[in-house]
C-alpha cells in the first residue's frame, strides 16, 4: 500500500497495472441502454468502464429497481466472470459508453505465473478483500438497524441488502489516464 493510499480507500490500478488491465481486453463503444450483464445469467467476461455511466439494478417483486450507478474507472461483473456463477444484478449503460471487455480466459492468461500480471493480481486481490470487508460492514449495519427497537424492528430492508450485494459486482478502482 502506498503512503497516499489509506486502508479504507479502495485499491486503485495506476500506471502499468491499469495499462495491463486495459490492454487485456477489447475496447468497444456501447450504445445507451445496452445490458452488459443480466441478473440470473452467467457471463465469462467482465468490463472496465472507460466512458459513460452504468446502472446496477435488481428485480424485487417483479419490478426492476436501480440500486446505484458507476462511472469511468469501474470494474463491472468481475466476480461473476471469474466464478462462473450467475450475475446477481443487471448492469446496463445509461448513456453511450465505452468499455474494455475482458474474457475470463484473457485475465487468467495474464495472471499466469509466467505472465506479467503479478502486480495486477495483487491489486485485484486487495480490491476484492476491501470490497468484501465493506459489504460485511454494510451488512452488519443493516442488520443492526433492523434489529434495534423501532417500529420496523426485526424487518430487514431488501433494497439495502441488494445495494450491499451490488457493491460487490461493480468496483470503481481503475485510475484512467487523463
Amino acid at each position: 500500500m502506498s503512503d497516499t493510499e489509506s486502508e479504507s480507500e479502495p485499491a486503485g490500478f495506476r500506471g502499468l497495472e491499469a495499462e495491463a488491465l486495459l490492454k487485456a481486453g477489447q475496447a468497444r463503444d456501447v450504445p445507451a441502454h445496452t445490458v452488459l450483464c443480466q441478473e440470473g445469467k452467467c457471463t465469462d467476461r467482465f468490463f472496465v468502464l472507460t466512458a459513460g455511466e452504468v446502472e446496477v439494478a435488481k428485480t424485487f417483486a417483479g419490478r426492476l429497481r436501480t440500486l446505484t450507478t458507476f462511472g469511468p474507472g469501474s470494474i463491472l461483473a468481475l466476480m461473476a466472470a471469474l466464478d462462473g456463477e450467475p450475475c446477481p444484478v443487471s448492469l446496463r449503460t445509461l448513456n453511450d459508453a465505452t468499455v474494455v471487455e475482458i474474457t475470463r480466459s484473457g485475465l487468467l492468461a495474464m495472471l499466469a505465473p509466467d505472465g506479467a500480471g503479478s502486480n495486477l493480481a495483487h491489486d485485484l486481490t486487495l480490491v476484492a478483500i476491501r470490497r468484501l470487508r465493506g459489504a460485511t460492514d454494510a451488512l452488519a449495519h443493516t442488520l443492526f438497524q433492523a434489529l434495534r427497537a423501532s417500529p420496523r424492528a426485526g424487518r430487514i430492508d431488501a433494497t439495502s441488502l441488494a445495494r450491499i450485494q451490488a457493491s460487490n459486482h461493480a468496483w470503481p478502482c481503475v485510475r484512467l489516464a487523463a
